[in-house]
């Protein structure tokens, strides 16, 4: 990679060091990038769709010699940035502030229609209902596993307790889908934005103001987004308020949209029970957390 990085960008990389599978920090001598490995050509539409859109949010890809972004690479392309700091001490809560402000204004200064027909709101309705349809099978087998333990762990008491919520949530979710699909019946063309998909507190720069590892950003509908922050926090759910202060005070979701982002809220995500039973409570208590979250999400909706 050294003699291409020379021969591509003049760069004279002293060393590497390797951050993930896919991604490398490269020492000059008095400078650094990073250089991102991707299988497919996807990112130089998404590029030039940024630029075409004047979208000053996201880290600036430095073009190769043939002023291309991707240069070929072992049947596959990386594409080369500068180093940024991406570091800001414990300060999560800015990162989350800076996050929702860029993302209203990413999907504020994208937004556009495009059509769809009948067969797009068909196919949809499919998937999400093969996928709920797959959360009740496994939780019904799960508690009839423990409905016949004789004596039961406390995770397994605290999942027969609380059954009942993981069954309402998909039932909302049915319900939610039902009416989207109702609304939709007449809809020719759907509203879709740039999209950021890929949120990590490691992928935001407040030193540069700008998200990082762009290889992800793709075209789709604007809950997409927010239903992925979501889920990318495994530890805490923050709180719900950065949605409503940053977000949606600048950006108004559409009915259909806010129906299609309850529903697949409430698509209760799987957990996996283990040996550790002190793991399990947690998985448990996590997921208990998570639907009262969104439910008072979608309160203020």
């Amino acid at each position: 990679m050294k003699e291409l990085l020379f021969e591509y960008y003049d760069i004279q990389a002293i060393g590497l060091i390797k951050l993930s599978d896919v991604t490398y920090k490269v020492k000059e001598k008095d400078r650094y990038f990073v250089v991102k490995i991707v299988e497919d050509k996807h990112l130089e539409t998404i590029c030039e769709y940024i630029d075409t859109m004047h979208l000053k949010c996201f880290i600036q890809i430095i073009s190769n010699k043939n002023n291309e972004i991707l240069t070929p690479y072992q049947n596959q392309y990386f594409y080369v940035m500068p180093y940024v700091d991406t570091s800001a001490g414990m300060l999560k809560e800015m990162k989350m502030k800076f996050y929702f402000e860029t993302l209203a204004y990413l999907h504020y200064n994208s937004f556009y229609y495009t059509k769809v027909n009948q067969k797009y709101f068909e196919t949809l309705q499919q998937d999400i209902s093969q996928i709920i349809h797959e959360r009740v099978l496994y939780y019904e087998q799960m508690i009839q596993n423990f409905e016949n333990v004789t004596m039961r762990s406390p995770s397994q008491w605290l999942l027969v307790m609380n059954y009942y919520r993981i069954h309402d949530a998909l039932c909302h979710a049915n319900q939610y889908l039902q009416q989207y699909i109702e609304l939709t019946s007449q809809y020719h063309q759907i509203r879709v934005c740039v999209n950021y998909k890929h949120f990590d507190y490691e992928h935001i720069s407040l030193k540069s103001n700008v998200f990082i590892s762009i290889d992800k950003v793709c075209i789709d509908l604007p809950i997409y987004d927010i239903f992925d922050v979501y889920q990318r926090i495994p530890d805490f759910l923050f709180d719900l308020d950065c949605f409503f202060e940053y977000y949606f005070k600048k950006v108004q979701i559409k009915e259909d949209e806010k129906l299609l982002l309850c529903c697949l809220m409430n698509v209760v995500p799987i957990i996996h029970y283990g040996y550790d039973e002190i793991e399990n409570i947690i998985k448990l208590s996590r997921l208990m957390y998570y639907l009262d979250s969104i439910q008072n999400f979608i309160k203020q909706l």
